[in-house]
């Protein structure tokens, strides 16, 4: 996850050599030497930087902040995966010789411009938290259209929807990208929503304009699963028909039955046992996966849960150790947090993330980075959603 942006922690981290570039390019004379500074001498940037006038320093502080927050593992990922769709075959190894996530994402941003609006799509999509999305799997494996026709009949009725219930919406535009590596289709649409006033400041006065802002809907469909996820936040009762417009103006279905919610669950019945062992997929880095909470729903009664929680930090069986002294009445298992620890990179500590898997379908990991890591763990080690018995008999 990319760091809250700073003037001077973001010209700390990014090469001098990149920086001077950059405002050379922007046409800002500084009336820095940058060949004379110490990669940690930020104070004359700073400095001359602030000293810019308020509007040019407003359109560059705009850049530094996507810039910065691509400086991610998940952004330059998805600056690779940009490349592969342009199918230019020699950005990988032309970023991987770049140290530094700053360092790379400047270096993209200032040579591959073209790449850069969809990366960032696409790492604020893979960033969204999962209890967001409203998916189903039940849709016809078929091709999606994406042709610019296909795109405009999309945006026309997510336009005509809310304007005509809810009289926003007056304007949508739909902007559609590929991930390569997974074959998955994402469109981001923004429609226009209500009007808006805002207290702004406009050079040395604060003043209040009208606006109308858009609000952001995304659909990402996978051909291959028959699945489409949807993120539509403050608008989940339109799910249901977006679902619909989507499957008339992208898969050319005429008719789409009532969706039916994802049945998949994720099997934490393996963890009840103090010598499950997880599963680590070869160079994901992960060391170690260390059971942190666990969290009993008692089978017999209604809503009465146990949690237990005990500190790992020097005995990593704490927890079963507390759960075998309380011997607690026929239960389930209904959440568990978990702590996966990375092997140390030279010359750093090794990093960790603990995350939770709640019972029948939630986890708060992303989808970029690290955190694609673990789920990675969690489908090789049994536990990732799988279809429920129900659906498996049926």
């Amino acid at each position: 996850m990319a760091s809250q942006y700073q003037h001077r922690q973001f010209f700390r981290r990014v090469p001098n050599a990149l920086l001077a570039r950059y405002f050379q390019a922007r046409e800002a004379d500084l009336g820095v030497d940058f060949g004379d500074l110490t990669e940690t001498q930020v104070e004359p940037i700073f400095e001359a930087f602030t000293a810019l006038p308020v509007e040019q320093q407003a359109d560059m502080e705009v850049d530094f902040q996507d810039i910065n927050a691509l400086a991610t593992d998940g952004g330059i990922e998805a600056l690779r995966n940009e490349a592969a769709f342009y199918d230019d075959e020699d950005f990988p190894e032309a970023i991987s010789t770049i140290d530094g996530y700053h360092a790379k994402a400047m270096w993209a941003f200032l040579h591959k411009p073209e790449y850069w609006k969809g990366a960032s799509a696409l790492l604020h999509a893979d960033t969204v938290a999962g209890r967001f999305w409203k998916k189903r799997n039940d849709l016809p494996k078929v091709p999606p259209h994406v042709d610019d026709e296909d795109i405009a009949l999309l945006a026309q009725a997510i336009s005509h929807y809310f304007n005509t219930t809810e009289g926003r919406g007056r304007n949508c535009k739909v902007e559609p990208y590929r991930k390569v590596e997974t074959g998955k289709e994402y469109f981001f649409a923004y429609p226009e929503d209500y009007g808006q006033s805002g207290v702004e400041w406009e050079r040395n006065s604060l003043t209040t304009r009208s606006r109308h802002p858009a609000f952001e809907l995304i659909f990402v469909y996978c051909e291959a699963e028959g699945s489409l996820d949807i993120y539509a936040p403050k608008n989940t009762k339109a799910v249901p028909e977006l679902q619909k417009l989507f499957a008339k103006a992208i898969l050319k279905l005429d008719t789409l039955a009532d969706g039916t919610i994802d049945k998949r669950v994720y099997d934490l019945d393996p963890l009840a046992d103090p010598n499950f062992e997880f599963q680590f997929p070869p160079g994901s880095g992960i060391s170690e996966a260390i059971v942190t909470k666990i969290r009993l729903t008692l089978k017999h009664g209604s809503r009465r849960r146990i949690m237990l929680e005990a500190d790992t930090s020097r005995n990593e069986m704490a927890v079963y150790d507390l759960l075998k002294d309380l011997n607690p009445p026929p239960y389930y298992i209904t959440q568990v947090s978990i702590k996966a620890i990375f092997e140390a990179e030279p010359g750093k500590r090794a990093g960790s993330k603990t995350f939770n898997v709640t019972y029948p379908n939630t986890c708060n990991l992303n989808h970029e980075g690290r955190d694609n890591i673990i789920r990675q763990m969690l489908a090789a080690s049994g536990i990732e959603p799988q279809a429920s018995k129900d659906d498996s008999d049926a």
